[in-house]
């Protein structure tokens, strides 16, 4: 398959450009596909002319969003309905990345895709309108994933690591809960679902669950860190967007779909400790 990948310089891009090797992979730099610019999402797509769109681009800054709405709308929504329609003009299938913050986290019980979504940030508003922007493409896959990281990249992990490096004392949310989810285990999941053709909305995170301080203590465990970590509370760290308290989605619908490639977190975690490179 042809297959044309938006957001070039991030870590689940390259993620893909490992897994997707046996595929025809183009991952313009963000300075041509720019997802701001109109012109530029028709032009490439139409001169690529790809089988897949996968849009791994966003403005994923989740308190930045708070005080640039008028970005976050233009990249995680207005752009998605352009590269939408420049994909329907090459009958192309549009693999639409989602998260998720499209919930409020009042659930006790892990979300499935036709629970009803109340996002409480600009980056998870956006984020929705992104997914009803991504549906007017005739073939279309949503991706609704969480808490994104690898052994590459601006993420969790290696923010943590950096910190105990560095000696500081660590203090951690423990209140909210999710999937910490890697982006070779999505990229191989998207790959097969590509593939295969599945459509729709289908959560794609990794098993299981943990809180931030949880995940931050089985990183340093396996890195074999003595690190200086403390569990706090949301209210103990205040931040400009409101995160959900608990966004663990269920994988139910994935697997009546097709081959399940998203592994329990932890595991999904020792590998990357062990297998940094791809």
């Amino acid at each position: 398959m042809r297959v044309l990948v938006t957001g070039a310089s991030g870590q689940l891009a390259h993620a893909i450009r490992q897994v997707w090797s046996d595929h025809d992979l183009v991952l313009p730099e963000e300075a041509i596909l720019d997802l701001s610019q109109q012109s530029a999402i028709h032009s490439v797509v139409s001169s690529v002319r790809p089988e897949v769109v996968i849009n791994c681009g966003a403005f994923t800054q989740v308190d930045r969003c708070e005080s640039e709405p008028e970005l976050a709308q233009e990249i995680n929504a207005t752009a998605v309905g352009w590269l939408a329609e420049a994909c329907e003009a090459q009958k192309a299938m549009l693999i639409q990345i989602s998260t998720d913050y499209v919930f409020d986290g009042t659930g006790t019980r892990p979300y499935r895709e036709d629970d009803p979504t109340n996002p409480v940030s600009v980056y998870g508003r956006t984020k929705l309108e992104g997914e009803r922007q991504a549906a007017r493409c005739s073939r279309h896959l949503i991706a609704r994933t969480s808490w994104l990281y690898d052994a590459w990249g601006k993420n969790f992990l290696n923010t943590m690591l950096n910190a105990a490096a560095q000696g500081r004392v660590l203090r951690v949310v423990d209140d909210q809960r999710g999937a910490p989810t890697t982006c070779r285990a999505l990229a191989r999941q998207l790959k097969v679902a590509a593939e295969q053709g599945w459509q729709g909305l289908v959560n794609t995170t990794c098993a299981g669950e943990t809180t931030w301080h949880g995940f931050a203590q089985a990183i340093f465990k396996g890195r074999g860190i003595a690190a200086d970590l403390h569990p706090c509370t949301t209210a103990d760290y205040p931040t400009p967007a409101q995160r959900p308290a608990y966004s663990v989605l269920d994988g139910a619908h994935r697997r009546s779909l097709g081959p399940d490639l998203m592994p329990e977190w932890e595991a999904a975690l020792r590998e990357v400790i062990q297998r940094p490179v791809l």
